[in-house]
């Protein structure tokens, strides 16, 4: 039995990897692709972090899950899903009639709470479960040095390899401002990215997909896939709010592609964690914290700290 499911795993495995590669092949023609970036991202996001995230969480148990009807439930998840895409892509329209911040992210932040935390959790209230039942978190340190080691992990990579310490540097703020706006953009992250996206995608789909596969590995690898891919309308109709280096006006396939190419292996290594933890506050951490240098410097010209 353990042959057939090590065989499966494998298997969810090599057709992520597998897929990966065509949209590769695919994006290379694109303009504003850079190949290098992409085997790069593969090679630290798809295969040294969710590595590190096996190793970190080789002490620990997985926090305890339920998931009282997984097939009819993931119909839903997934038939809310589009919902959400169509919601984001109308609520980009809706929302950049509000040009002044900080109201802009304010507003941005109570939408996608409402949509992807708020009434799923009301939904699942609904169903029977109890809140720690659909969110299972523990902040015990025990429970959350893996978390801890990930994030300074991610961490380290954007110091050296991402633009946002460039960034503010050049910005030339007083060292004061920094300080004070760096935990207060960490923990807005951890609402706006960690809690927005982990809980739906990890907590509530990954869990039943893993059930509705009967694999761990095959829950991970497809709701990483459309973690990749519900960015992609917001690559493609506001590519500058998202931070990505795709060009001001990419195409759809380039849009797509680069969903899958570079976002779904940021979902593949926090699949991971969330695997071997079942814990919402690690996921979380890890989120906020591979989004906190990209995002430190835009957050600090939103909410006008420094300036």
């Amino acid at each position: 039995m353990r042959n057939s499911s090590s065989f499966f795993s494998g298997l969810y495995i090599a057709a992520y990897f597998g897929i990966w590669a065509v949209f590769f092949l695919l994006l290379r023609s694109q303009t504003g692709f850079e190949s290098g970036e992409a085997l790069a991202a593969l090679l630290i996001l798809g295969g040294i972090f969710p590595a590190l995230s096996l190793l970190a969480t080789r002490p620990v148990r997985a926090e305890p899950s339920a998931v009282f009807w997984p097939l009819s439930e993931t119909a839903v998840l997934l038939f809310y899903l589009g919902v959400i895409t169509l919601m984001l892509v109308w609520g980009v329209g809706a929302l950049a009639r509000i040009t002044a911040e900080p109201l802009h992210s304010v507003a941005w932040l109570g939408v996608k709470l409402a949509i992807a935390v708020v009434v799923p959790l009301a939904m699942g209230r609904a169903a029977g479960y109890k809140i720690r039942e659909l969110a299972p978190a523990s902040w015990t340190w025990f429970r959350l040095k893996p978390a801890l080691w990930m994030s300074l992990a991610i961490l380290l990579l954007q110091s050296f390899l991402g633009r946002g310490l460039r960034d503010l540097r050049a910005a030339h703020l007083p060292v004061w401002s920094i300080v004070v706006a760096a935990p207060l953009c960490f923990a807005w992250l951890g609402f706006e990215a960690g809690l927005v996206e982990e809980f739906f995608f990890r907590a509530l789909l990954q869990e039943r997909l893993a059930r509705v596969l009967r694999s761990g590995w095959g829950g991970l690898v497809v709701s990483a896939l459309l973690f990749g891919l519900v960015h992609a309308p917001g690559l493609y109709l506001r590519p500058a709010a998202t931070q990505e280096g795709i060009g001001s006006s990419p195409t759809l396939l380039l849009a797509v592609g680069y969903s899958v190419v570079m976002t779904s292996l940021g979902g593949l290594f926090l699949g991971v964690l969330w695997m071997r933890t079942r814990n919402l506050a690690a996921v979380v951490l890890v989120h906020a914290a591979g989004d906190f240098l990209p995002n430190l410097l835009p957050r600090m010209k939103a909410f006008h700290l420094g300036s």
